[in-house]
């Protein structure tokens, strides 16, 4: 399939570019002239580049003249950080995101996939079902992934074109950003020290990259997708139970100081999804959250 990508150079989108090509599809990412980024795609020579800002999306038609089939819009500004709560920031996300969708439509795509995430939800504390957990965002860029959500659903209907929304949960693995919980434990503990964290008393759900990469492949590839996917792990349980494990594959010896860090229950997120939809297109997870660790520990050795 022929298929144009926004956001190719984030932790998601570099691997994804490589899962794609992998598995022989003709790909084409659109990169800002000002990326900070771009060399980590030098590496794929098949690979086609149009330097375009999101401003500029809609002239894409211009610039590709062969028609598409999947357009993947995984670009967000403020994902991170105090830019999370900015609502300048984030509010440009949504017509971006609408941008996009329109400017897929124009390049003949059947479908467009979009990038939610689990931060739509807000607090929830039960098994998390795609079609019935209403959505309370407590932050401003779990709200802007909402509001992107609902109009990008309407405006796809209208331009009569599949619409699917990945709601993507705690990805980790080779290449992921530094200041993740993955990222700190890691660090600390080959440092010999031992990392401060809250009680871990969460529920909580971790999804290594290649198998993330693998699900939102299948989403472009299986032809009856539509909607909300969750995208995570089988793997759910408390947070704590993740960072003993850690632990006891990078330095047993050294103790993790539960409890150091006090968090807000009004704002610590409750990973706890269901991903029998994601399942029922033939989706498992290959990679245990130990195999991910050490596959991590490797990529900072070499």
């Amino acid at each position: 399939m022929n298929i144009v990508m926004t956001g190719a150079t984030g932790f998601i989108g570099k691997a994804l570019v490589a899962e794609l090509l992998d598995h022989g599809h003709q790909v084409t990412v659109i990169l800002r002239s000002d990326s900070r980024k771009a060399d980590v795609l030098k590496q794929y020579k098949q690979l086609h580049i149009v330097v375009c800002s999101l401003d500029e999306i809609k002239q894409l038609p211009q610039w590709i003249n062969e028609p598409q089939d999947i357009f993947y819009h995984l670009a967000w500004n403020g994902s991170s950080g105090a830019a999370r709560e900015d609502v300048r920031i984030q509010e440009t996300n949504i017509a971006y995101t609408l941008s996009a969708l329109e400017t897929a439509k124009e390049l003949g795509c059947k479908k467009f996939i979009g990038a939610g995430s689990q931060a739509e939800y807000g607090v929830f504390q039960h098994l998390a079902r795609e079609d019935e957990v209403p959505a309370h965002p407590f932050m401003m860029y779990g709200a802007a992934k909402h509001a992107a959500y609902q109009l990008a659903r309407l405006r796809a209907a209208q331009l009569d074109i599949s619409f699917v929304w990945p709601r993507i949960y705690s990805i980790y693995g080779v290449g992921e950003n530094p200041g993740t919980l993955v990222s700190y434990l890691m660090e600390e503990l080959q440092k010999g020290n031992s990392p401060e964290v809250s009680a871990g008393s969460n529920m909580w759900n971790f999804m290594e990259i290649s198998d993330c990469v693998r699900a939102l492949r299948i989403l472009a590839e299986h032809q009856d997708t539509e909607g909300v996917y969750h995208v995570a792990s089988q793997d759910t349980r408390l947070l704590k139970e993740y960072m003993k494990e850690m632990g006891e594959i990078i330095a047993p010896e050294i103790p993790i100081c539960f409890g150091a860090k006090k968090s807000d229950v009004a704002r610590t997120f409750w990973l706890e999804p269901s991903t029998d939809k994601l399942q029922q297109l033939g989706f498992s997870c290959n990679i245990s959250f130990e195999e991910g660790i050490c596959r991590r520990i490797n990529e900072i050795k070499a």
